[in-house]
């Protein structure tokens, strides 16, 4: 295979501007922007503008045998969108337009390189009546990653993660075909998945390794006229996660309930970790501080809601004030940048926040993130944060209560230098010492995995279900092209 030829070719389809082999272009995709794991190396930097271009992308791809790399903003976890073995970066940021909101039936369908900066600023300027979920990860990360790579959001109580959230898609196949799948594939509405067989499997979890989504119907949900955000403090985890999933099962109108240690709260606040207790319990401090976030129709059962929670919280010996009366108790130099709210907010959430990936100079952050049983966060937390400590780092852990209760997420992020080779070698050691040591935790999954994590969890699958996904794979895409080396 000549690289000249396949940029030649490309530039004839997509244009020459979108196409490059430039060596500093090359570099701009060789990385996953904050995670500990190896870089890599692209051919080919390419930018299509619609879902006929990709295909083209991806036939010509399949005549050479090179390797196709969806991407959208390069902040990712797990080096998913990292080129391994060379070949075509596919920059999908030119696919970043919503093309339709439906309010009767609340979704909105967009592309897939569109970002959650993107998606809630034209949702804030044209329908100021709906939202969606938002993650807390930074504003330029992506929508449809996040959906497919089961993300969770400020919604998740209401409705689960982000792979829930998708309604339909359209997806570039491994062979260059274009399908869509749900209530899209037979009508003009993207409403749902339902009845038909659910083929949106086919692409949810698979990391880029079966095609790639060009366009998604997201759902959105209501924004009600009231809403209370609540901060309640307790001494430790294990106080506060009782009357979290107690909370969990009330029916108070909660769309958003998650469980923070001081070292997330600290994170989030854009402090930095070599200013903070790395310890908290050893100077008293309080390491458990719940996220409660409620709304209503009207004034009446909003209060009912408010008295419920209040109750619950005070049953535990916790006084659940407004975030911003919270934080305003905060010492001053405690506050960081969430002392800086504005009165429009309120104090409320969501806010994306940009502080978490900030808590260590050099600005790394990776994590142990897991979807479990609500039985383990606990056991969870005080495994991970045993570790850190036992590495000299700070725990930023966080559980989010997902689906009315149902399921959770548990994770702890570790912040490290990303110019510091020993640093990042000492935090892939202690991320990998988290994994193992949570695997006593039945029901324990990984999301997001990096490589070495897929290795396990395909040790551990049966046969036959690994045959399976063997199988799919080869049928979407015959010559391996999609995001090889992924592992999945």
């Amino acid at each position: 295979m000549n690289i000249n030829d396949v940029v030649s070719e490309l530039k004839q389809k997509i244009g020459e501007r979108y196409v490059s082999d430039d060596p500093e272009i090359q570099f701009l995709y060789h990385y996953d922007f904050i995670t500990t794991e190896p870089e890599g190396k692209c051919d080919i930097a390419i930018m299509p503008d619609t879902a006929e271009q990709v295909q083209e992308i991806v036939k010509i791809a399949n005549k050479y045998k090179i390797p196709v790399i969806p991407w959208v903003s390069g902040i990712n976890f797990g080096s998913i969108a990292t080129p391994r073995k060379g070949g075509i970066v596919v920059d999908l940021r030119r696919l970043n337009r919503v093309l339709e909101v439906n309010e009767d039936d609340m979704y909105a369908v967009v592309e897939g390189g569109i970002t959650w900066a993107d998606l809630k600023g034209y949702l804030d300027r044209n329908h100021p009546d709906l939202k969606a979920g938002i993650t807390w990860s930074p504003p330029g990360t992506g929508v449809i990653p996040s959906c497919l790579c089961y993300g969770m959001y400020d919604l998740g109580m209401l409705g689960g993660t982000g792979a829930e959230f998708i309604n339909g898609l359209e997806v570039v196949l491994g062979s260059g075909e274009l399908i869509r799948v749900g209530s899209c594939s037979l009508s003009n509405y993207w409403y749902g998945r339902q009845p038909l067989p659910d083929l949106a499997g086919l692409f949810i979890g698979w990391e880029g390794t079966t095609g790639i989504v060009t366009k998604a119907a997201i759902k959105l949900w209501p924004k009600l006229p009231y809403r209370a955000d609540f901060l309640p403090i307790a001494p430790r985890i294990d106080d506060g996660i009782p009357m979290i999933l107690k909370l969990s099962k009330a029916g108070l109108g909660i769309i958003d309930l998650c469980a923070l240690n001081i070292g997330w709260c600290q994170a989030l606040m854009g402090l930095d970790e070599e200013h903070v207790a790395k310890d908290p319990l050893e100077f008293g401090l309080p390491d458990f501080f719940g996220l409660i976030s409620t709304q209503a129709y009207t004034e009446k059962q909003h209060e009912a809601q408010c008295e419920g929670i209040m109750n619950i919280c005070k049953e535990y010996d916790m006084d659940p004030l407004p975030i911003k009366e919270q934080l305003e108790s905060f010492p001053e130099n405690l506050q960081g940048i969430m002392g800086h709210l504005t009165p429009s907010t309120g104090g409320q959430t969501p806010v994306q926040f940009w502080g978490c990936w900030n808590f260590t100079r050099g600005g790394g952050g990776q994590w142990i993130g897991t979807y479990c049983s609500t039985r383990d966060i606990i056991k969870f937390y005080n495994i991970s944060r045993e570790i850190c400590l036992k590495y000299d780092k700070p725990p930023q852990f966080y559980s989010r209560i997902m689906m009315g209760g149902h399921y959770c997420v548990a994770r702890t992020n570790i912040g490290f230098n990303k110019n510091d080779p020993e640093d990042i070698k000492k935090t892939r050691i202690l991320l990998k010492e988290i994994h193992k040591a949570v695997q006593k935790l039945d029901g324990v999954v990984m999301y997001k995995p990096p490589l070495w994590a897929v290795q396990y969890y395909k040790d551990k699958t049966l046969p036959a279900t690994t045959k399976l996904i063997e199988k799919i794979r080869k049928i979407l895409d015959p010559n391996k092209i999609m995001n090889p080396g992924q592992g999945i």
